[in-house]
C-alpha cells in the first residue's frame, strides 16, 4: 500500500520554490485591477431625496391606530408606484439632461429603501453626472406626489398621503462607485489565488521525482545515496 498525499512542509516548500511566480502573477493581476478601477470604469455619483407617507387622522373618522395601519399598508404600494413607468417617463420628460433613455434604464439607476418603523422612503439615484443624479432624485419625488394627487387621474390610496421631506437632494461631490480600495484588495487576493492555482497545476503535471522518498515509494527501490542539491550542502557532506 502506497500512501499518497502532501505534507504542510512540502506545500510550503513548493510555494517558496515558486515565490517569484507568485509575486509576478499577483502583481500583474493587481495592476490590471488598478488600471480598470482608476482608468477604465466610469465613476458614478449617488443623490438622495426623501418622501414621507402620512395619513391625517385628526380631521377624519380614522383613529390614530387606524392611520398607522393604513400608512404601513401604503409603504409597499408607494415603493412600486415610484418606479412605475408612469412616474419614470414623466421624469425623463422633465429632465432633458437624462438624454434619450427608457424607463427601464432609469429604473436600474434608482434604489428605494426605508427603515423599520419609519415612514420615510429614501430615493437614491446613481448617475455618472452628479447634477443629473440630484435633479432626477428630486424630480422622482415631486412627480410621484403630483401624479398621485391628480384630482382626475390620481390614485385614491395615495392621494394627500405623500409629502416631500426637505431639503432637496444635494449634488454629490464624491463618487459612490467604484470602491477603489475594495477593488484593489480584491485584485490582490485574486492574483494570489491565481498564482497558487498555477503552481499547483504545474506541480500536478510534474512527473519528476523530487526526493529519495518519491523514488522509494513509487519504484519500490532502496536509495543508497543522493547528490546534494547545492554547493553549500555538498561542502557539509564533505
Amino acid at each position: 500500500f502506497v500512501e499518497e498525499g502532501i505534507t504542510l512542509q512540502q506545500l510550503l516548500k513548493i510555494m517558496w520554490n515558486n515565490i517569484i511566480l507568485i509575486m509576478l502573477v499577483t502583481l500583474w493581476v493587481t495592476v490590471i485591477g488598478i488600471i480598470y478601477t482608476f482608468v477604465i470604469v466610469t465613476p458614478k455619483y449617488t443623490a438622495t431625496s426623501q418622501v414621507i407617507v402620512q395619513v391625517d387622522w385628526s380631521n377624519t373618522q380614522y383613529s390614530e391606530q387606524t392611520a398607522i395601519a393604513i400608512a404601513n399598508a401604503l409603504m409597499l404600494t408607494y415603493q412600486e408606484f415610484v418606479v412605475s413607468d408612469l412616474v419614470l417617463e414623466s421624469v425623463i420628460e422633465d429632465v432633458p439632461t437624462l438624454g434619450n433613455i427608457s424607463a427601464a434604464s432609469l429604473k436600474k439607476m434608482v434604489t428605494i429603501s426605508s427603515k423599520t418603523g419609519v415612514y420615510i422612503f429614501y430615493i437614491r439615484v446613481e448617475h455618472p453626472t452628479p447634477e443629473v443624479a440630484s435633479a432626477v432624485a428630486d424630480k422622482i419625488v415631486e412627480n410621484s406626489i403630483t401624479i398621485a394627487n391628480d384630482p382626475e387621474n390620481g390614485f385614491l390610496f395615495l392621494q394627500n398621503k405623500l409629502k416631500k421631506v426637505p431639503p432637496d437632494a444635494k449634488v454629490p461631490s464624491v463618487p459612490s462607485s467604484p470602491n477603489k480600495v475594495l477593488n484593489v484588495m480584491i485584485s490582490f487576493i485574486l492574483g494570489a489565488i491565481l498564482s497558487l492555482g498555477i503552481i499547483f497545476v504545474k506541480e500536478m503535471f510534474n512527473n519528476k521525482y523530487q526526493t529519495k522518498d518519491d523514488v522509494e515509494r513509487h519504484l519500490n527501490l532502496r536509495v543508497i545515496a543522493t547528490v546534494p542539491e547545492t554547493i553549500k550542502e555538498r561542502k557539509l557532506e564533505d
